[in-house]
């Protein structure tokens, strides 16, 4: 099942308890999920309707479903230990349920306007609250000591529980509540969410955004308050900021409930479009659920080779680093010009790293631009990739920034055609303004006939047309009738004709300078300065707008200078590119002024550039400290930031031979960042470059003999045996294309678990994965029996872990007597006692090492 995969139906019930996530359906079904993996658990049935609430305390969970019946159940077994129900004929409409320490309880709105509390351990209910009106939501403390509910028409009434007394809060437009301690949540028709003190009954802040009605609220932490709209969008606001929320984007339906983790760190939310959203709410990212797809890959299920690219999937754990490193990257917050370098030594993932940086720093990004000028993180990044290796021309430093702007070139659209377009926007209004300045004769008229933007003008000018076109056919058809036909019927209709027509432009010529002028005096003023301000307005916009377009249009100017060779006329002059470098970072920074300045209205210019620069460890020395210069003295610019994957052993010694001291890389780099070891990931890996091939009971039994009328069956019965297909002149028996040769048993996957540990990096695991399917693609499946697969894992694991040391084990096994003192110390106990069948094989297993070439037998 996929992560967070829902429900058959909406999803009505959720809470968060520790890593777990429990929800509850249209389907009946209450599910358990976990929180960080989105894996599902366990699966709780026994509800006969639609689950509508659940609690959750400790070890236990309490469920209602719509027909009243409260389920009481272990989390640890998953089965039920206490079973009642709500003491009511009527339907529910709205449910809420609460488990503390020593106390559960439900409150439930019925369809008769009552709002009633069901004490669960006592299995007794009574009635809170008397109305005649439908009860839309109800919400009770985690504690059992207050109640809300909403009633329609009629705000929100909460209940004290011990002494029942009731006060009365917000108007007729509330739809939503939550309620902890003495602070009531609500949410209204019109949007508008309250933070409000049950005790006293005042509003303790408003919270402004959305602008559908509310369909759930809910307390996040101590801080922050999150509310869901009926159009699926969720806000959520800093309780000091209560004018700026954060707004997520996702769910395609209503909003049914929400859930916060206790530690504040994630929202879970559910919806009536059978999803399940996780939220990191402080930054306003959806981070796990539906719709979300950050698992590990699928794994094939045949063993073959793996490759040693770049992978977009976390089989090292890198999950955490990657969301750390990417927020730091993306934060708005962060000053570049910053510099990370990535450190670890060859094979450890540096480059799958970098990939899933990448993508992490993108999502953000396109995040973000749902929340433009809010949202934490930048929402216009472009990131460029720049292998060093690839690069063999001297000037390094030459092809690292031909690469950058041959990439930023795809952000870069042809814009002279808009940007005449708004010149000529811009005189024709700055002409009706300036006309108006001079002449006060014409200003009134001027003024009024002109249209702020084309489409007024044009449709003024159509009416006018028409009106005209009109008129003139009532005035023909008049004379016609008149003079020609001598017809008093024509001539009467072609003289109405023309004369309403006429009377209807005067009347709406009229009526546009009535409604303009009248009364006259200070309302013709009042008038003309409203519509002079109007194309004041527009005259700016035209103007910021167009400003952007030139920022774009010289930087379209600088990449296409570039790509026709630019800088084949300049190597070796680092000034120039520098120049142009901060020419693009001065453009990019105004644009930005310039957006905010008119109001953050679509999309954001170019915020931040990421360039990420790989195997740099592969690269000589020289190469080496040509890319440190130019990232020091190119890209020091605030539109910066850079990520080196490089190798720290190799590293100091291109700094050695450079003659350069090691605080030379302090100057360079803001931010160092180690990748870890593979730890206890080892296992992860295998199992994804390793799947479950062919178990013990799987495999492959003798071909009955022909004179075999009956084939056992594993239930213990026999039927009749289905004679094999004799072989005709016309088909060939190609039993090549069925062989189980490169499916893995159990035995020897758990075996290569034994073994990987060793292994250094996640390089030199794949390395033995691939050798090990080279050899075992030769064995047989009536030979696997006899082949010693622990001795040639031992084997390849000194082998591919360290060559040299394995050139020296196998010399010494080879002119050994004694098992056990011809491995390393470490391994001693670890590897098969069989001395002989070690020597047999290291004939073979030489052949996959450099230093091991000479060892190879006939």
């Amino acid at each position: 099942m996929n992560s967070f995969a829902g429900h058959e139906g909406g999803v009505h019930a959720v809470a968060i308890s520790g890593d777990r996530v429990l929800t509850g359906g249209e389907d009946r079904l209450v599910r358990q999920w976990d929180l960080h993996t989105g894996a599902l658990r366990r699966e709780f049935t026994g509800h006969a309707k639609p689950v509508r609430a659940l609690a959750v305390h400790g070890d236990t969970m309490v469920t209602c479903d719509e027909g009243g019946h409260v389920t009481t159940w272990s989390l640890r077994s998953g089965e039920p230990v206490r079973q009642s129900r709500t003491d009511s004929r009527w339907a529910l409409t709205a449910t809420a349920v609460a488990a503390g320490s020593g106390r559960a309880a439900v409150v439930a709105g019925l369809a008769n306007g009552d709002v009633v509390l069901h004490e669960v351990d006592s299995n007794s209910t009574r009635r809170l609250l008397a109305t005649a009106a439908w009860v839309r939501a109800v919400a009770v403390t985690p504690d059992c000591t207050r109640a809300a509910a909403v009633v329609e028409n009629a705000g929100v009434h909460v209940i004290d529980l011990a002494s029942g007394r009731t006060r009365r809060l917000g108007d007729a437009t509330v739809t939503a509540v939550a309620l902890r301690g003495g602070a009531v949540l609500t949410g209204a028709a019109d949007g508008s969410v309250v933070l409000g003190n049950a005790d006293i009954g005042t509003d303790l802040a408003r919270f402004s955004g959305p602008t559908f009605p509310v369909s759930t609220v809910e307390f996040a932490g101590d801080t922050h308050v999150v509310a869901a709209a009926d159009d699926g969008t969720i806000h959520v606001w800093d309780r000091t900021r209560p004018d700026d929320p954060l707004v997520l984007h996702g769910h395609l339906s209503h909003v049914l409930g929400i859930a916060a983790a206790p530690d504040a760190e994630r929202v879970v939310s559910i919806g009536d479009d059978r999803t399940i959203r996780v939220w990191d709410h402080l930054v306003g990212l959806q981070v796990a659920g539906t719709g979300f797809d950050e698992s590990a890959v699928e794994p094939s299920r045949t063993a073959t080779p793996t490759s040693d690219q770049a992978s977009e999937h976390d089989l090292l754990g890198f999950h955490q680093d990657v969301r750390t490193l990417a927020a730091v990257i993306a934060d708005r917050a962060t000053e570049p010009p910053l510099c990370v370098a990535l450190l670890g030594p060859w094979g450890s993932g540096k480059s799958s790293f970098l990939r899933q940086l990448h993508e992490r720093v993108e999502r953000m990004a396109d995040l973000s631009r749902n929340n433009p000028g809010r949202s934490t993180f930048a929402a216009t990044v472009r990131q460029v990739r720049f292998n060093a290796w690839h690069y063999h021309d001297d000037e390094l430093w030459v092809g690292l920034v031909e690469q950058l702007f041959a990439d930023l070139a795809d952000d870069v659209d042809d814009v002279e055609r808009t940007r005449e377009e708004l010149r000529v926007r811009l005189r024709g209004l700055e002409s009706v303004r300036d006309h108006v300045d001079r002449s006060r004769v014409t200003r009134t008229l001027r003024l009024l006939t002109s249209g702020t933007d084309p489409a007024t003008a044009s449709r003024r000018r159509r009416a006018a047309v028409v009106s005209a076109v009109v008129g003139l056919l009532g005035v023909a058809a008049a004379l016609l009738g008149w003079l020609h036909y001598e017809n008093e019927l024509i001539t009467t209709a072609g003289a109405v004709l023309a004369f309403v027509t006429g009377l209807v432009s005067v009347a709406s010529t009229l009526e546009s300078v009535r409604s303009a002028l009248a009364p006259l005096g200070s309302s013709v003023r009042d008038t003309v300065t409203a519509r002079r301000a109007e194309l004041d307005d527009e005259i700016r916009d035209v103007r910021e707008r167009l400003h952007q377009l030139d920022a774009a249009h010289r930087l379209e100017r600088l990449v296409e200078e570039v790509r026709h060779g630019r800088y084949e006329r300049y190597r070796g002059l680092l000034g120039r590119v520098h120049d142009d470098l901060r020419a693009l970072d001065r453009d990019m920074q105004e644009a930005r002024r310039e957006w905010v300045h008119s109001g953050a209205h679509g999309a954001p210019p170019l915020e931040r550039i990421v360039l990420y620069i790989d195997d740099l460890d592969r690269c000589e020395p020289k190469k080496v400290v040509d890319v440190l210069a130019a990232v020091h003295l190119l890209l020091a610019l605030p539109l910066f930031v850079v990520v080196v994957a490089v190798d720290p052993r190799w590293l100091h010694k291109c700094l050695q031979e450079a003659e350069l001291s090691p605080e030379y890389l302090d100057k360079v780099f803001q931010i160092v960042f180690t990748l870890r070891p593979m730890g206890s990931r080892t296992t992860t890996l295998v199992d994804a470059l390793l799947p479950p091939g062919l178990a013990e009971e799987e495999a492959p039994h003798p071909a009955p003999t022909p004179d075999t009328d009956v084939t056992p069956t594993t239930d213990g019965e026999h039927r009749p045996s289905i004679p094999a297909p004799t072989p005709s002149r016309d088909r060939v028996e190609v039993r090549e294309l069925r062989t189980r040769q490169l499916r893995l048993r159990d035995t020897e996957r758990e075996y290569i678990h034994r073994i990987a540990p060793r292994l250094p990096t996640p390089r030199a695991v794949k390395k033995l994965v691939n050798l090990y399917r080279l050899v075992r693609v030769g064995i047989h499946d009536d030979e696997f029996e006899s082949f010693p697969y622990r001795v040639v894992l031992d084997l390849l694991g000194l082998l591919v872990s360290d060559p040299t040391a394995a050139r020296e084990t196998f010399v010494s096994i080879l002119t050994s007597d004694d098992p056990g003192g011809a491995v390393p110390l470490e391994l001693r106990g670890k590897m098969v006692n069989d001395l002989q069948t070690y020597q047999t094989w290291i004939g073979t297993i030489a052949r996959f090492g450099f230093d091991t070439h000479d060892l190879v037998t006939a």
